[in-house]
């Protein structure tokens, strides 16, 4: 996940206008843009499914925090973006903290989805 993170936060930093349209829906909400951002969304939960349990559709439990999780991704991206004072490796290491702390919080709701162990610092 970490690589992920880090592509997902190169990518807003490195095409910020796009990024900006994509997230926020776009000028006057153009159904392709609203698609794009929806995929990348499902793709997200995908990735987190897969990775923390091997599943590419979590219970429904687990897909709703995710969702949390990344709706807050895009509004730190987009602050961060506006207030670059962090370096992008402090945003990555803070949204992956997040994103074990969203792991933890599933994990009490859907034992099925357990939590992995925290990767070393």
């Amino acid at each position: 996940m970490r690589q992920t993170i880090d592509c997902y936060l190169r990518y807003a930093q490195h095409h910020q206008a796009a990024y900006r349209a994509i997230v926020t829906g776009g000028v006057g909400f153009d159904s392709q843009v609203l698609a794009i951002r929806d995929a990348v969304r499902e793709r997200l939960i995908a990735t987190v499914g897969e990775l923390a349990w091997s599943m590419s559709e979590p219970p429904a439990v687990a897909r709703l925090a995710l969702v949390g999780w990344i709706a807050g991704v895009e509004g730190v991206t987009l602050d961060w973006l506006q207030r670059p004072e962090l370096a992008r490796e402090e945003v990555r290491a803070l949204l992956e903290r997040w994103l074990r702390d969203t792991l933890c919080a599933i994990e009490a709701f859907a034992p099925q989805c357990p939590a992995p162990t925290a990767p070393p610092p």
